[in-house]
């Protein structure tokens, strides 16, 4: 592969997503930021905001530079604290991190001058603060307001920084991502003529998201080509109100003043183009660092260990209420953000209620488990489920325990001639112990198993309505059993007992069928795990994959049309891309783990970025 070399000499990313796991943009310059250090060596830098609870996490503080130090000194003055060290990623690039809470009290001037200077609305916000104390455990890094500070205070830090005689002889790059309030740096080195190209990638649009999330048919308007001009922008903008106002003014400025204006996938650029007004330059797709995911020879025994563990959750969750063979079953997922139409839960829900139907009629003789790792507040687990997972470790060490005495008369018998009976296996305190234990496991026969793993939910909760309504509840004749999982899924929450990395691998199948989803690594992220998985065509993964792949299916991602089909047909094909799946030969799905990886391949940042 020929050796390409970066015309810049130096590359400065911003977000507020250095050292943060906010969002998406988190998980592509964590797993970027080795690549870039490839191109730019030391001269690649990660500017982000300073909250110490992430930061001890995530972050190694060194003493910066002389020529910086003395910036961080009279940044102090303004009350600006900047942390200088390294991001704890691969790659551990330099980082600079922002402390701007001196800058707090401040806000109300800031707004001010977004409006004056940048024509930024900022009066559809409230000025409320909730947490003073961006140290705390409980601020949210997301508040708008508290970005706004730290935007206004990094592009001080910044203008600073490309003044030192290191960075002004040099050519260089900014590189921002959508939407952060520093990109009112870009409207002023445009301004100022500075010695640096100006780069934004969009990873979507706030008023495009909204627009969805309101269930208007976006991509129905875009397919019209209607021009979507300021009035008309306008107009929605204000009517949605609040914060998306000033995301969309903030995409405006960048769209407007930046050098080059990127996108993760055609279908946000074909978004960007009548939302904002311009197309993108390039399509950037996202990536993955796939030497950090297994070989394929480990991955053969890390889906067999995860899926036994998956397995002992599934009969503490289910057999004390009916028998079922859940050795034998299929294991399916989704997760995301709690967004019942954006994320395509509910074409899924209607979709595994088709296919529950089906396969009854065809009396399957398995059970597909669908787990729905969509995370909202609750936080407490079912005590019965956790009495049961108990139960079941008992009754699984108890076994264990007799397991050597059990060889030995069997052993004995034989040797002696004798005619093997329970009697003579088992003794008396052991048959006793196990009755009760038995007892105790299958108490709960006269009722179903919940939808729900944990507690807490509201009685109106959307995602438990829509499941019921789709008649999705556990039903012992039910051939889709359906586990709502509405916590972050961790090796300590009591229930499942593993982290997400080992509870996805254990899966037979990822569903992700999007309305709104500017890349989707979820999917991505799936292959990469040996996982085939489907997707939506709406999603740019989606969307490049039906592009470039014309063996997709085979190489194990299922593509939903969502673009061109009312919703109905979509939840039919996405019923029947399922049903191919779950009636496929056990050895042609193994293969299609294996040629599943192949396909991710593709997605290596080594890959991209040459």
């Amino acid at each position: 592969m020929k050796e390409i070399k970066p015309k810049a000499e130096f590359l400065i990313e911003i977000a507020n997503q250095v050292s943060n796991r906010l969002s998406g943009v988190y998980t592509v310059m964590a797993t970027k930021s080795q690549e870039m250090k490839k191109y730019y060596g030391d001269n690649y830098y990660a500017i982000g905001p300073y909250y110490k609870k992430s930061a001890d996490i995530e972050f190694e503080e060194l003493s910066p530079p002389p020529e910086i130090k003395k910036i961080f000194d009279e940044l102090q003055k303004e009350k600006i604290i900047c942390h200088y060290g390294y991001w704890l990623i691969q790659g551990k690039p330099k980082t600079i991190l922002v402390d701007f809470s001196g800058r707090l009290g401040e806000l109300k001037k800031i707004k001010n001058s977004m409006a004056e200077n940048y024509q930024v609305d900022c009066k559809t916000i409230g000025s409320k603060l909730k947490y003073r104390n961006i140290a705390s455990s409980k601020v949210d890094p997301s508040d708008i307001n508290l970005k706004l500070v730290w935007g206004d205070s990094t592009s001080k830090l910044v203008k600073k920084l490309l003044r030192l005689k290191f960075f002004k002889n040099k050519k260089g790059i900014l590189h921002f991502h959508f939407a952060d309030p520093s990109f009112t740096l870009i409207k002023d080195l445009k301004k100022e003529n500075a010695n640096v190209g100006l780069v934004v990638t969009a990873h979507s649009t706030w008023l495009g998201r909204t627009i969805i999330d309101n269930k208007d048919d976006l991509y129905k308007e875009i397919a019209k080509g209607l021009r979507n001009d300021r009035t008309v922008s306008k107009k929605r903008e204000y009517k949605y109100g609040g914060k998306i106002v000033v995301y969309h003014h903030l995409e405006l400025l960048a769209a407007k003043y930046s050098d080059v204006l990127t996108s993760v996938s055609e279908v946000t650029g074909k978004e960007m183009g009548y939302i904002l007004g311009r197309q993108p330059d390039v399509i950037t797709p996202n990536g993955l660092e796939m030497d950090r995911f297994p070989s394929l020879e480990d991955r053969t025994i890390l889906h067999k260990e995860s899926k036994e563990k998956i397995y002992r959750f599934l009969n503490a969750y289910f057999l004390p209420h009916y028998p079922i063979d859940i050795p034998h079953s299929l294991l399916f997922f989704t997760s995301g953000r709690y967004e019942l139409t954006t994320k395509g839960y509910d074409i899924l829900f209607n979709a595994l209620s088709r296919l529950n139907d089906k396969l009854k009629k065809e009396n399957y003789q398995n059970t597909i488990f669908v787990f729905l790792f969509i995370l909202t507040s609750v936080k407490e687990s079912n005590e019965t489920i956790l009495k049961n997972l108990g139960i079941y470790d008992v009754i699984e060490h108890a076994v264990r325990e007799e397991l050597p005495h059990l060889e030995k008369r069997i052993i004995s018998s034989l040797i002696h001639g004798k005619e093997i009976k329970k009697e003579v296996l088992f003794d008396e305190h052991f048959l006793l112990e196990s009755k009760k234990l038995m007892l105790k496991f299958s108490r709960g026969k006269s009722e179903n198993p919940p939808i729900c793993a944990f507690k807490g939910l509201k009685k109106d909760d959307p995602v438990m309505k829509f499941l019921l309504e789709c008649g999705l509840d556990n039903q012992e004749d039910d051939k889709v059993k359906v586990i709502f999982y509405p916590s972050p899924v961790s090796v300590v929450d009591g229930l499942l007992s593993m982290d997400y990395d080992e509870a996805i691998r254990g899966m037979h199948l990822g569903i992700f069928p999007s309305m709104y989803e500017p890349w989707g690594y979820t999917p991505l992220e799936c292959i990469a795990r040996g996982v085939p998985t489907i997707t939506s065509d709406l999603s740019g993964y989606g969307d490049y994959v039906l592009k470039t792949d014309e063996d997709h299916e085979k190489n194990g991602v299922y593509v939903v049309n969502r673009r061109y089909r009312n919703y109905d047909d979509a939840a039919n094909q996405l019923a029947d891309q399922m049903y191919k799946f779950v009636i496929t030969q056990r050895s042609e799905r193994i293969l299609q783990r294996n040629r599943v990886t192949t396909s991710a391949e593709k997605f290596d940042w080594e890959h991209l970025t040459s």
